[in-house]
C-alpha cells in the first residue's frame, strides 16, 4: 500500500501516488473497529481528483475525514455519498461559567456506565437524530473506555452522570483529554446526551458547564467537540462560548466488494457524537 509515515512527524502518514509522489497528509486511527483516515490534507500541487482516486484504491474500507471540500466533492462525483458533515468547535477556557443549579433531588454523579444510562441514550439518539440511532457498538465503545481505557480513557474531572431523584442515570457527559486526533492540546466532549424523560430542563447546559470546569481543573487550555449539521444542540454550544474551528466532511470508502455507502447503515461511534 503506498501509504507511509511522514518523516517529519511519525504521527502523520502520507498518501503516495504510484510513482512515489506524496499526494496528501493524514492521520490514521481506529474508531471502534472502523479504520479512519483523518485530517486528509492535499499537499501543494496535488490534484484533488488524484487524491480522491488514490484514496479510494489504497484506503478502501476506511472512513475518510477531510476539511478540503474539493477532495470530498471528487469522491461524491465518483458515486459515493457524504457520510457526515460537521463542524469542530473549540472553547478556550480563559473564562468558564459558574456551575448550573439543578432542581431539588437531581445531581451530577460520578462518571460511569449502567443500564439506565444505556436505555436513556438509546432513546435520546432516535432514528431522526443527525448522527443516526444509538447502536450496540456505541455502548461497547463507552464501556471499553471505562473498563480498559480504550481507545482513550475518560477525563474523569470533566465527565459526569445526571442522576434523578430515584438515583437512576438520566444522561451524561463523557470527555477525554488531551486527545491524539487534534493538532491542538484540548479536552474533547465525546458524548453529551440527556434521556427524553429529563429533556427541556437545562440539564444539557449543566453537563456542558461541568465539562468545561472539569477540563480547566485538569489543566487543559480548551475543550473541543464535533457537532453534525442539523443537530439542535449547536445553539447550546454557541451560547456556551464555543466557536467554529474547522469543517469536517466524512466519506466512507467502500471495499471492492462492498455496496455503495448509501446502501449501508450510517451510525457514528459514540466517541464522535456529543
Amino acid at each position: 500500500m503506498p501509504v507511509r509515515p511522514r518523516p517529519e512527524d511519525p504521527a502523520d502518514s502520507l498518501l503516495l501516488d504510484d510513482d512515489g509522489t506524496a499526494l496528501a497528509r493524514m492521520r490514521l486511527r481506529d474508531d471502534a473497529g472502523t479504520p479512519v483516515a483523518a485530517e486528509v490534507r492535499p499537499l501543494p500541487g496535488a490534484a484533488r481528483s488524484r487524491v480522491a482516486a488514490q484514496a479510494r484504491r489504497d484506503l478502501a474500507g476506511y472512513r475518510l475525514e477531510t476539511s478540503d471540500e474539493a477532495v470530498a466533492d471528487a469522491l461524491l462525483a465518483g458515486g459515493l455519498r457524504l457520510h457526515r458533515a460537521a463542524t469542530d468547535l473549540r472553547h478556550v477556557l480563559a473564562d468558564v461559567p459558574e456551575p448550573e443549579a439543578l432542581p431539588a433531588g437531581w445531581s451530577l454523579g460520578d462518571p460511569g456506565w449502567d443500564e439506565d444510562l444505556a436505555e436513556g441514550l438509546a432513546a435520546a439518539y432516535g432514528p431522526g437524530h443527525p448522527d443516526g440511532p444509538w447502536q450496540a457498538g456505541d455502548t461497547e465503545q463507552v464501556r471499553a473506555m471505562f473498563e480498559a481505557g480504550k481507545p482513550v480513557p475518560p477525563l474523569l474531572p470533566a465527565s459526569a452522570r445526571l442522576v434523578d431523584r430515584a438515583g437512576r442515570s438520566a444522561g451524561h457527559v463523557l470527555c477525554a483529554g488531551p486527545v491524539p486526533w487534534t493538532d491542538d492540546v484540548c479536552a474533547w466532549v465525546l458524548n453529551l446526551a440527556v434521556a427524553p424523560r429529563a429533556q427541556g430542563r437545562g440539564f444539557g447546559r449543566a453537563l456542558l458547564t461541568h465539562a468545561l470546569r472539569g477540563a480547566r481543573e485538569a489543566g487543559l487550555p480548551a475543550v473541543g467537540l464535533s457537532v453534525a449539521d442539523g443537530n439542535p444542540a449547536r445553539r447550546m454550544y454557541d451560547a456556551a462560548g464555543f466557536r467554529p474551528y474547522t469543517r469536517v466532511l466524512s466519506v466512507l470508502l467502500p471495499l471492492a466488494a462492498d455496496p455503495l455507502p448509501d446502501q449501508r447503515p450510517a451510525g457514528v461511534p459514540a466517541a464522535r457524537r456529543p
